[in-house]
Formats: C-alpha cells, structure tokens, sequence
C-alpha cells in the first residue's frame, strides 16, 4: 500500500487493544473486522490517490472535535456539544439559540463563526529517520534541551510544508519511535446552519452526563465554505458552498444488536503506557483535587444560573466543560479502583523486569528503569499536589483574577526594564490596555468574586505558606487568616473586576507603584506562575531522577516488550485520524444490572419535569413525541433516540461518524458511560461503551421539529 500511516484503527476485543495503523487492515485485523460485519476493503476506507470515506471527516478546530460532511453542498455535521461554544458565543438575550435553537432558513442567514476551522487530511508521510538524524545530530552537539521536540517538530513542518497547500504537523509515536508529518486543508469560512435547543442538545445535561440510557439529540449543523475555485479563503459573502471530495450516505434503517459499527474520528489523548506509579499518581494525588476544586466551582455557577438567565447564557459553556472534566475525574478514580489497573500494569512491568534482567545487553539499557521510575514519582509526589492545587484553585477560576495577571506579568516587564510608568502609546503595553475583554464577554462580577473568594479559600488551606509569596502572606495575616475576606475585598477594590474601571484606569499612563497597589495584581504577582512550575521537577531532581526521560524510556522497553511477545501495538492518541471497529449491544455495568442499547422518545416523557432546568422539554416537542408520527424514521411503531456500541473512543471524537459495515452513516459518537471513564488509561473491553445519537432521531428532529427539512434534500439516503 501507498503511505498511509495516518488512519488508525482503535480494536477494542481485548482490555488492552485499541489503535492500530491502517496498514495492518490487509492482514488479521481486517480479517477480524470483516468477521464482525466489515464489507469495505482498506482502500474504500482511506486512500490518497482517490476519494475514500476518510475524506468526509474533518477535525473541527484542530481536532476539539470531529465532524462529517454529508452533502455536496458543504454541510457538516457534529455534536451539539462540540458547537456549545458556539451558540452560547452568537448568542443575545434577544436571540438566545441555546434555548430556542437555531435553524437559518436561506444560506444568507447562515452565521459565520469566528476563528473556526475545519480540516481535511490529505496525505501523511514518515519522517522517522529524518528526525532520528536531526535528534543524533542536536544531542551530538549538545543543543538537545527540554523544548527541542517543539523545535525539531517546527524544523521538520517548514521543510516538508512550504510550497505545499496544506498545513503540516509532525507528531511523534511512542514516545520518539516513529515521526509522521500530517498535511491538512484547513477551511476557515464555516457558519452555522442549524442546532436544537438544549434541551433537546443536551437533554439531561449533567444528570445524564457520561450515564446511560441517555436521550440527547446532540448534534449541529455547520456549512463550509471555500472560494470560488474551492480553495480555503477567510470569510466573505462572495464564498460558496464547499464541495468536498466526498461525503457520507445516510442509512435510515436504524442500528440493532450485533450489527457492525465502525468509528473514524481524531481522538485528543491516551496514556495507555503510563506506568502503575503515573496512574496511582494520577488517582491518589491529581484526581481528588481536581474533583474538590470543580465541583465547588460547579456548585456556586449552577446556583447562580438557576437563579439568573443571563448568568445561565454568560456561563453554561464554562459549565459544561467544568462538569465534564470534573465528572470524568470523578469516574475515573471508580473505574480505576474497580478495575485495578494500578495492578494490572504492575503485573506487567514484573513481566517486564523478567524480560529485561534475561538479556545483558537490555539490563544495560533498562536495568535500573522502573527502580528509578517508582523513585521519581514517590519524590514528586507532594509536589504534584501542590501543583495541581495550585492550576485548579488559583490559576484557572476567577477572570478578574486571570486579567490581573496579565497586568502583573506586564508590571514584572516594567521592573526587569527599570521603567516607572506604563506608557498607553508603548506597542508592548497594547495587549495590556486592551485587556479588559475578559470582563466583557460571559462574565458575571458576583459569580467571579464568589468563584475567587471560594478558591482563596482552597489554595491557602491547601498550598504550603513558603509557596504564597510576600503580599499574599500580608495580607492573609492583616486578615487575620481569613481567606475569604481577604479575596472578597481585593476582588472589589481592584480595578480588574470591572470592565468600565478596567478601561478607564487603562485610559492614561500609570505608574508602576500604582499598578503594584491594585490588590488583585499585587496578589497575582504574588503566587508566580514559575514557581510552581518548577517545583515538581525540582523534587525530581533532588531525587536524582528525571521522570519526563524516564517515561520515555519505559515507552520504549514496553514497546520492545510486547513486540518480543508477539503482541501488535497502537500509539496513543494524539488529535490523528484514527478508526475503531465495534458491535452494537446492551451492557451490564454491575451486578445484577442490565441495559438495553437502545432509548426511545419514551424518555423524555419519563423525564420530563418543568421544575429541573436538565429535563425541560418545550410544548412542541412534548406535542410531537404525544402525537407518536415518526414518518419515516420510525421503527415499528418507536422513534430511537440514542443507542450503544464497544467502540474504542475518547476526546476528540465528539461528533464522529459512526457508519455501518458499508462505510454509511448510522450515528453520532457523543458520549461515553460511566463504565467507561478508565479509557483514558486503560481499556476494558466488557463495560466501556459509546453512546451514540441515533441518525433517525437527527432526521426527525430536522424534518419534523425544526421544520427544516430542506436540508434533507441535500442528503444522500439508503435503506
């Protein structure tokens, strides 16, 4: 086969299988997956001399998500989820799409989307010893630092980029054994067609959130467009509708038990060859904060909505995404425990050990491997908690704080210069001036403060005193501890809470001894970025060890491992092309408990409940599900709604295609379950599942909810 390094096939039949290069499809994974109902060859699935399936599937800013292109007139599809930020951006108190959805009803009403873009993948080369050079070449010369990697991917990209029309990005496999550069079209007039409400979108929000039976219809519509010779251009009402090379059939016949499902998608990251000592590291020490951290956050913002539309329209994007990862956390640490996952890779890494102590030539190179690993991480491990005390309860919440912060690092600027005075006309103080767009957009001041003021809270419970820095030492003392008080009124003296004080304190030159004074700057400047930066590999290095080196060693011994034990190998995610191949079926989560694959509309009936802003449902949906008239996309009588596979997934692949063994499209990829929340270290084949919105439940919601059916002309349909 020609280079086609790029697909990659996630194979979920063993806890411990999931990515494999698409050039193996020729030998036993294609025999299995044809087993499983596969009826495509590998060229039908990725080519790049001629139109395949992969190139109707697009990564949507780089790959926050994955979609489908199923018309020839550019229109795409994802999840709703993946558009969230987009409708909560276009979005007014006049015209709030998030609740009434959004349905243009001519091109001209389609909504360009600022800085979004959809990528095609063209074509992927091997660089492997092209970089393996270049590295021997730097470290020969002793200029191979920390940021080198950075450095040789740009190097790399420039060489093989320029004079091309695509966009490259080298990307490196287990751990430096191989180097791939991928070529992207990336189109950047992309506007928004159409998206439900959210509480068809995202029905059941939190509640339902990584849970089954789910019933969200979460999917959007965007359109692409190019200009007039189908090239990507930036936007502009001369553009017309991009044509792609190819785009997806609908199969309205639904999806039943047994029937195949594959799922082409760009995944963001796995860390399937962490060491035991990374994932008890990561369910003992960062999970538990992060899960404390966000979820109080969560708290005081879902009080805050519930109690205010315009705070749900400014913070329901922020939300979600805290509710995700927090959730996903949460679950995580369940799974791990259940699992053991910590034991199971520990059992291997004794098998490893064996393997590496039978041939001296091994023991030379790894001998001491996994002693040093288990070293490095037992030294690092207060500082890790530290730290991620520290990027959860200080760095991220507050937005006053966040702009004070950039004030702050500006100020640093001034002293390191010996200027006095910040000067309005200086180039260099333009992205400080103009710094109050934080406080312009989605952002509500007594949410921020209450978000500050519990998070003060948090970090110096939790954070050694020797790590505040001198001012807020100070002024913790002349509160006499009182963290709390402390924040709340630093929050509303200083001029970084407010945007009209932002601009009017930025509106003439300020001393620097006034910008120190602002307590929110003065606190900003306090607890430095760099210092907890470096704090955990100074642990490390006051152990004598280097995890960062060490982990890519152990990548490469485990590798060199299980090839030893004929055992074939996927890289980790990492935002490529991948495809994974499943079944769809029921699932049993626990003891005694059994789930159908399939949800009905009978769900939101079940659900309903005016009083919980998850499980609204507006009075024509209410009205259409009652009147039971499916039209077309109904199933003896039953509209399906959401439904389960085995497919191997995980960010990234929000909104990915799920297709049929004829490469048709079936579903959406949206969601995992619960049981699943272990995926991103470890796989386990009999309870992780993808939800997944029925394509029929789409259709109908389109033809006979929105009125839009229009759009359905467009579409390609088989039964």
């Amino acid at each position: 086969m020609a280079v086609v390094w790029g697909l990659l096939a996630l194979q979920p039949a063993a806890a411990d299988e999931g990515m494999w290069m698409i050039q193996q499809l020729d030998g036993d994974l294609l025999a299995r997956m044809r087993a499983k109902g596969l009826r495509l060859g590998p060229r039908e699935i990725y080519d790049e001399s001629r139109p395949s399936l992969s190139d109707a599937v697009v990564a949507i800013d780089g790959g926050v998500g994955t979609g489908s292109m199923i018309s020839d007139e550019g229109l795409m599809i994802t999840n709703h989820h993946v558009a969230y930020s987009d409708i909560c951006a276009l979005s007014t108190p006049e015209a709030n799409y998030l609740e009434t959805g959004f349905w243009a009803q001519s091109r001209a009403e389609e909504l360009p989307v600022e800085g979004k873009t959809v990528s095609f993948l063209r074509k992927v080369i091997d660089v492997t010893d092209e970089a393996q050079a270049l590295i021997a070449e730097m470290k020969a010369a002793g200029r191979w630092t920390v940021m080198s990697t950075r450095r040789l991917f740009a190097d790399l990209e420039r060489r093989h980029g320029e004079g091309t029309p695509y966009e490259a990005s080298c990307v490196s496999l287990w751990s430096g054994r191989r180097y791939l550069i991928y070529f992207y079209e990336v189109y950047r007039d992309v506007r928004l067609v159409g998206a439900p409400p959210v509480s068809i979108g995202a029905f059941g929000g939190t509640t339902d959130n990584w849970g089954w039976p789910q019933h969200k219809g979460d999917f959007a519509l965007y359109r692409v467009y190019a200009d007039r010779e189908g090239r990507p251009a930036a936007y502009s009402p001369d553009n017309v509708p991009l044509h792609p090379r190819r785009v997806l059939t609908v199969a309205a016949s639904g999806v039943h038990d047994g029937d195949f499902t594959m799922v082409i998608g760009f995944p963001g990251r796995t860390h399937r060859y962490d060491s035991s000592f990374a994932v008890e590291e990561k369910r003992t020490v960062k999970n538990p904060v992060v899960v404390a951290c966000r979820h109080e956050r969560m708290e005081v913002i879902d009080r805050r909505m519930r109690a205010s539309d315009e705070v749900r329209m400014k913070y329901s994007d922020a939300y979600f995404g805290l509710s995700n990862y927090a959730d996903y956390a949460l679950w995580e640490n369940k799974c791990l425990g259940r699992f053991d996952v910590v034991a199971i890779r520990a059992e291997e890494e004794r098998r490893l050990q064996a393997w590496i102590e039978a041939d001296p030539a091994r023991t030379a190179r790894y001998g001491e491997l996994l002693g040093g690993l288990k070293r490095g991480f037992d030294a690092r491990r207060e500082a890790m908690r530290t730290r991620t005390w520290f990027q959860e309860s200080w760095l991220g919440p507050s937005e006053a704080l966040l702009t004070a912060n950039r004030v702050a690092s500006y100020v640093a600027k001034l002293l390191r210069e010996r200027r006095d005075t910040l000067d309005i006309a200086a180039r260099d103080a333009q992205n400080v001036v103009s710094g109050s767009w934080r406080l312009n957009k989605n952002y509500d001041a007594a949410t921020d403060r209450e978000l500050l003021v519990r998070m003060a809270d948090r970090f110096t419970k939790h954070v050694d005193r020797a790590l505040w820095g001198e001012e807020l030492e100070r002024m913790y003392d002349r509160y006499a501890g009182d963290a709390r008080r402390m924040a709340g009124e630093a929050f509303d003296a200083s001029c970084c809470s407010d945007a009209r004080r932002y601009e009017a304190f930025f509106a003439q030159n300020r001393p620097v001894a006034e910008l120190l004074a602002d307590p929110l700057v003065a606190l900003a400047r306090s607890v430095s970025i760099p210092r907890f930066a470096a704090i955990v590999e100074r642990a490390e290095k006051e152990a004598g060890v280097d995890v960062g080196e060490l982990t890519r060693e152990y990548v490469q011994a485990l590798y060199e491992f299980r090839e030893a034990q004929g055992t074939a190998q996927y890289p980790n995610a990492n935002s490529t092309m991948r495809l994974s191949y499943g079944t769809v079926g029921p699932v049993d989560p626990a003891d005694g408990v059994h789930y159908d694959s399939r949800s009905t509309v009978r769900g939101y009936d079940e659900k309903y409940d005016p009083a919980d802003y998850e499980f609204r449902v507006d009075e024509r949906m209410r009205s259409l599900v009652a009147a039971k008239q499916w039209g077309r996309w109904g199933e003896r009588g039953t509209l399906y709604v959401d439904f389960l596979t085995d497919n191997d997934i995980t960010g990234g692949n929000s909104g990915s295609p799920v297709l049929d063994g004829r490469g048709r499209l079936v579903g959406l990829a949206f969601d995992g379950n619960r049981e699943s929340m272990a995926n991103d270290l470890y796989f386990e084949p009999d309870c992780s599942k993808t939800v997944c919105v029925d394509i029929r439940f789409v259709m109908w919601t389109i033809e006979h909810y929105a009125g839009a059916g229009r759009l359905l002309d467009e579409l390609r349909f088989v039964r």
